[in-house]
């Protein structure tokens, strides 16, 4: 758990934002494919995680062509935010 605990501490702070984004869109597209159809929970989650991640790749994408450069790093909090996502809407 120590491990755990010092690896997430050395998280950048551009990092946590990805995160939180992704994790907050796939709770929220989620939630919303539930409220305004009759699929299952999981389907829903599904759909927001997969939803959250195109709009973290392309966000990426964004980027490149504005002059900075793709970061992978963002790339894999940005799908860790949508996994976590996807368990919160789960529940």
């Amino acid at each position: 758990m120590a491990k755990i605990i010092e690896y997430i501490t050395h998280i950048g702070g551009d990092k946590w934002v990805h995160l939180l984004a992704c994790l907050l869109l796939t709770f929220v597209i989620g939630q919303g494919v539930h409220l305004f159809s009759c699929y299952d929970m999981a389907v829903c989650a599904a759909i927001g995680g997969i939803a959250a991640m195109i709009i973290g790749c392309f966000k990426e994408v964004l980027d490149e062509f504005m002059g900075g450069e793709v970061d992978y790093k963002d790339l894999v909090a940005d799908f860790i935010g949508c996994v976590i996502g996807f368990i919160v809407t789960m529940l």
